[in-house]
């Protein structure tokens, strides 16, 4: 198998580190320069080559292709948090974890959790105060927190291990980044401040997950949420879960449930606080679907502006920036041949902001998403959720969450800047945001053919 072309490498790397100075420095730039140059270019990390994918046509190649495995750097630090789990594991396992994980996420079992949703987000809604300056990061890392313990892993351990997650995951993602960049062992295991405090949150939240799987084990869940679901189900060949896959499950499910859907919305009202006229259109679309009542399951439809919000703002900051696989064998990839067993990147980031792909990328548009403007390269570029069978099995879920929340907040509250601080993306092993608090002003909205104060109970 022959490519047609020589693969570039990268300029501007250091001896020993690589590109690994300008990946601290800023990841987000220096990913983004390469855009516009070859499909397919090689950069060094300490040591470790890398093949950085530019071109949405081959970016699908590697999410889709069986060729393409999960490994690779991000891939390879994921799992330092959450094992060998649906998420990280080889394309292998994933046949057998697959089956055993996806009848959770069924949208028919989704409408079953969406009340709970209903009632979490009520319940954290419902303690916010007029004129408070609200820390939305930590609020909605909350918020999502209690979703996942009232509905995937519902016994009582399972919300000590969901808080414990959401605690420890602003010191987890900034280690796991390090880890990433700098893939030495030695240098992570060194009694540093920061090594410390990693290691610190990653034995508690280790703890908790063990107590989580002694209570299921003694009997002590609903069994019906999903770990009891996940528990009870065996693989093609007829076995259960070991504790070892079942800690890696909970680590997942905590991971991605806490983490991804916390950091969408605070995204959202972060980027609503600053586009009057897309909160306007937001708004507009809430009364007169909701008129003031909280939204169910069946509202979503009827929904679609709330949607596109927040499809357009994971364009503009997916959580999950930097994906990576590792080449089963030599392949072409764009006519460039990549060795077997090579590390693959691909940037959702970048890709997302590919302006002939998505014209002013920089601006947020939830119009892009409406179906008759909606293209197929737009359908091929947007990597938040992956693609092909790896694709994220939570999809659905987490966006129900979403909309359930951003609809129950934004019918209720309107949320301002409290500085002048800009809102900036901070780029550790996952994408957040970086900004100042906001400001809580209750609104009104219709409800019952009278106006109401949004911020009251309905």
């Amino acid at each position: 198998m022959v490519g047609t072309e020589q693969i570039q490498r990268v300029a501007g790397g250091v001896p020993w580190l690589g590109h690994v100075t300008r990946l601290l420095r800023d990841p987000l730039a220096f990913l983004t320069s390469q855009r516009g140059g070859p499909a397919v270019v090689t950069m060094r990390l300490a040591g470790r080559s890398v093949y950085l994918v530019n071109g949405a046509e081959a970016a699908h190649q590697v999410l889709v292709s069986s060729v393409f495995d999960k490994g690779g750097p991000f891939m390879d630090t994921a799992r330092v948090l959450v094992g060998n789990g649906v998420i990280t594991c080889s394309n292998a396992d994933h046949q057998r974890q697959q089956p055993v994980m996806r009848p959770a996420f069924h949208r028919d079992q989704v409408a079953r959790y969406a009340p709970l949703m209903g009632d979490c987000v009520a319940q954290a809604v419902g303690g916010w105060r007029e004129g408070e300056r609200l820390d939305v990061e930590a609020s909605m890392y909350g918020l999502a927190a209690r979703v996942v313990s009232r509905t995937l892993i519902a016994a009582p351990a399972g919300r000590r291990a969901a808080d414990t997650m959401a605690a420890a995951l602003p010191v987890l993602l900034e280690g796991m980044f390090r880890q990433m960049l700098v893939p030495w062992p030695q240098l992570h295991r060194l009694p540093l401040p920061a090594n410390r405090r990693f290691h610190q949150a990653q034995a508690r939240l280790e703890l908790a997950v063990r107590q989580v799987i002694t209570q299921y084990r003694a009997g002590e869940a609903p069994g019906d949420d999903l770990l009891s679901l996940v528990m009870a189900t065996a693989d093609a060949d007829g076995r259960p879960l070991d504790d070892t896959e079942v800690r890696d499950q909970i680590l997942s499910v905590l991971a991605a449930g806490v983490e991804t859907t916390a950091s969408l919305l605070a995204w959202a009202l972060h980027a609503l606080a600053n586009l009057p006229d897309v909160e306007s259109r937001l708004w507009a679309e809430l009364d007169r679907e909701l008129a003031g009542r909280a939204p169910t399951y069946a509202d979503i439809p009827r929904l679609p502006y709330t949607r596109q919000v927040l499809i357009e703002v994971l364009r503009l900051w997916p959580p999950t920036w930097m994906l990576s696989r590792v080449t089963q064998k030599q392949t072409v990839l764009a006519g460039f041949t990549v060795p077997a067993g090579a590390d693959v990147i691909v940037s959702p980031y970048v890709l997302h902001r590919d302006p002939g792909v998505f014209p002013e990328p920089e601006r947020l548009d939830p119009d892009r998403w409406l179906p008759e403007r909606v293209t197929p390269a737009q359908r091929q570029a947007f990597t938040a959720f992956g693609g092909g069978r790896r694709k994220c099995l939570g999809e659905h879920y987490g966006m129900t969450e979403a909309v359930l929340a951003l609809a129950t907040i934004s019918s209720r509250w309107q949320l301002r800047k409290a500085s002048t601080a800009p809102l900036r993306p901070l780029p550790r092993f996952l994408l957040t945001p970086e900004a100042g608090p906001l400001v809580l002003t209750s609104r009104t909205a219709p409800a019952s053919g009278r106006r109401r104060g949004a911020g009251q109970d309905r």
